[in-house]
């Protein structure tokens, strides 16, 4: 048998970043048992194949590094762009273009003294190999704002519409359903992943491949005119450790799409001239959210239109009937307000308090602080809405009001349970104004807590805003309450005080170091 039919070989060195398994332009497939998102198995027709041997499964990553990234060792250019199939362009694969190409490699390398792969009597070590995939650190990159910012303001990349002067069109499309042609719309520019889906579907490819074919592409045409880009293997890319080395713009201007600075959200039971509104309006303040946000798809997880587009007040086909008022306060979902503001309560400053609260405790007026805009002034008139927005998130105090600390009681002794050790001496007002200090940048925090007492609820969980809450021992027992879960006086004031320093990353003091809060007798 002749060195290229004794070795249905192994590679398609084709694939940038594995690209090539779901294109529909290399005649592969992924190699669906096989750990690593860079492993491609190389599985022709039964016709192009004759069934002779098994499929390849290919390591993408190992080969991209093997060549130091000069993809053009196995891909060919169309004009001055590498096509990711290959050694060809339009041409169906063959197993003669793999055995001849891969195993010539192979030889020349050996020939060189360096490591090589399989040679032409080792089927079996590509064919059907069980050879667990190498070790790799592959981890998505995150598209953020700011590497968005540092392609929108590259020079080297150009527009492709005539008559911009920026350069959006070059990565944004539409795309046209019947004429299957992609075209670019000023302002109608969206994420990559609200078409090109986890997997391909039907004519759109997957984002894996759009952004491979994209990205990997136009950084490998830039190279290769001594034009600095971004990488072209793929640890470059993906290995974490390349990732911490891409510049990070600190200050990045707003994204051009033409989106409102402030909206007014609403949910309308009846439309016309008369709409009945089932809320009072919620003033959101867009490019606020913008300036916090990592990227749109934070809030906007599958398209770029409004919330209400999608979710109506009834539940439609299109938001999945789930409805507006679910969309904006599920606790679980990270694109809803409730939702996201829910995850903010986790970092260290705020759950403190939170942390020992259960999230269906809502305070009265909880809604009323996004929900605030007066029934009298909501007009039908779509031109005044967001005036009145913009009045509404003007007006908000930036800052929340504090108690003169003379108000604040100093020290708190804590001696109902003294028994062993000596009463607790409580600096109620240093704690105080310590959380009041953690809160005062964020704005979610001031917002919530528009006056210093609200924080008092924190420990004061179950009491109503007052300047002299009732005392612990007001509701919990010496011992606990089996029939409404509340836990003894002991359990309350340690539970609350340990898991408060834990919560907050306080080590000053620990909670097996009981005489730093009880000297002993």
């Amino acid at each position: 048998m002749s060195k290229l039919k004794s070795f249905q070989l192994i590679m398609i060195v084709a694939v940038i970043l594995g690209l090539l398994p779901v294109l529909g332009q290399t005649g592969t497939k992924k190699a669906g048992n096989v750990a690593g998102p860079d492993v491609i198995a190389i599985d022709l027709s039964k016709e192009m194949a004759s069934n002779e041997m098994k499929p390849v499964k290919f390591f993408h990553a190992k080969h991209n590094q093997a060549v130091e990234g000069r993809c053009e060792q196995c891909h060919v250019r169309d004009k001055e762009t590498l096509v990711f199939k290959f050694k060809r362009t339009d041409q169906p694969p063959t197993k003669e273009l793999y055995h001849e190409n891969c195993i010539s490699c192979h030889a020349e390398k050996k020939a060189a003294g360096r490591e090589s792969g399989p040679l032409a009597a080792e089927c079996r070590s590509c064919h059907g190999a069980l050879a667990e995939p190498p070790d790799t650190a592959w981890t998505k990159i995150p598209f953020s704002k700011s590497l968005h910012y540092i392609h929108e303001s590259s020079e080297f990349i150009v527009s492709t519409a005539k008559g911009q002067t920026d350069n959006c069109s070059a990565c944004h499309h539409n795309a046209n359903e019947k004429s299957r042609q992609i075209y670019y719309t000023k302002g109608e520019e969206s994420a990559c992943v609200y078409c090109h889906k986890e997997t391909k579907t039907q004519d759109v490819r997957s984002i894996r491949d759009a952004s491979h074919d994209s990205c990997v592409a136009c950084h490998e045409k830039l190279g290769s005119k001594k034009i600095k880009a971004g990488p072209v293997t793929c640890y470059g890319c993906h290995d974490v450790r390349e990732q911490a080395k891409i510049e990070v713009v600190k200050t990045v201007p707003r994204l051009k799409r033409n989106q409102p600075d402030v909206a007014l959200m609403t949910g309308l039971s009846s439309s016309g001239k008369n709409p009945k509104y089932l809320m009072n309006p919620v003033a959101f303040n867009h490019v606020g959210h913008e300036t916090r946000a990592e990227s749109c798809k934070v809030c906007h997880h599958e398209s770029l239109k409004k919330c209400s587009d999608c979710h109506t007040p009834a539940g439609d086909v299109k938001g999945d009937f789930i409805r507006l008022e679910q969309a904006m306060h599920s606790v679980q979902s990270g694109q809803s307000c409730v939702g996201c503001h829910n995850q903010k309560t986790t970092a260290s400053d705020c759950a403190g308090c939170h942390a020992m609260m259960p999230s269906t405790n809502l305070l009265d007026t909880s809604c009323a602080v996004c929900h605030n805009t007066p029934d009298n002034q909501v007009v039908a008139d779509e031109k005044m809405k967001p005036v009145l927005a913009q009045k509404m998130v003007s007006s908000r105090a930036k800052t929340h009001e504090t108690i003169d600390a003379e108000k604040i009681p100093e020290i708190v002794q804590i001696s109902i349970l003294a028994d062993e050790y000596k009463p607790s001496e409580f600096p109620h007002r240093k704690v105080v104004q310590a959380i009041t200090k953690r809160i005062e940048k964020s704005e979610l925090a001031n917002a919530f807590h528009k006056d210093q007492q609200a924080l008092c609820m924190g420990c004061h969980h179950n009491s109503p805003r007052s300047m002299e809450p009732p005392r612990c021992a007001s509701c919990h027992g010496k011992t606990s309450d089996a029939a409404s879960g509340r836990p003894g006086l002991k359990a309350a004031y340690h539970g609350q005080c340990i898991t408060c320093h834990q919560e907050m990353g306080i080590k000053e003091v620990l909670a097996t170091d009981c005489i730093k809060c009880h000297a002993k007798k």
